[in-house]
């Protein structure tokens, strides 16, 4: 896994896992507003150096495959809110997460571009930002540590679901017993929103 900085006051710290994939810049247009953003990324290799998280006020935010590798990276660590979009802790699982057959036939007929448009749907005229170029490799990581899960390590706060996912079935979130958001949009949720704050956010039940 690799790790950007994107802001470092020394305040509260975003920490954001994005999907396979992609890259810091695909959230740029998102307001910070009081908060610091560590985003990690990139799962060609699944190793992770957290002693830079240590003693650190973190909110995190995970998205697709980043609510996996997250889990797996983060045991034992405590966190003030923890979202998890459009992804569960199961990664690969033919019940709550991508099926397995599925996701090796994305590898076996790998088409970038055909999985770039199910993504974003309409939204894919918006894109404004580059992509992994190493896409295939990850993906393959990804498949090769499919059986690694720690699916209890985190307490999850919220779980943003778009109602749109072609990539990772709205169902499979039926594993979070926490507060679930449904939103109206594709796989790629970011253009829905206009700051971090508002992912933070948990209306009061």
């Amino acid at each position: 896994m690799k790790l950007e900085i994107v802001k470092n006051s020394g305040g509260k710290v975003v920490l954001l896992f994005l999907g396979y994939s992609f890259l810091p810049e695909c959230v740029k247009h998102l307001e910070l507003g009081e908060f610091d953003l560590y985003v990690v990324y990139d799962y060609c290799d699944m190793k992770l150096d957290t002693s830079f998280l240590q003693g650190k006020e973190l909110y995190l935010v995970a998205w697709s495959m980043g609510v996996w590798a997250c889990s797996l990276a983060l045991k034992g660590f405590e966190f003030k809110k923890a979202i998890a979009i459009n992804g569960t802790p199961c990664g690969i699982d033919d019940e709550f997460g991508i099926a397995k057959m599925a996701f090796k036939k994305s590898i076996d007929e790998f088409d970038f571009d055909g999985f770039k448009k199910i993504c974003f749907l309409k939204d894919l005229e918006k894109i404004n930002f580059s992509f992994n170029k190493n896409a295939k490799l990850e993906l393959e990581n990804i498949y090769k540590n499919s059986d690694k899960k720690a699916i209890d390590s985190i307490c999850w706060d919220k779980a943003i679901i778009s109602k749109k996912d072609f990539v990772f079935p709205p169902k499979s979130c039926e594993w979070f017993k926490c507060q679930k958001e449904f939103i109206n949009a594709p796989h790629f949720p970011f253009f829905y929103y206009k700051s971090f704050g508002e992912i933070l956010e948990i209306p009061k039940r």
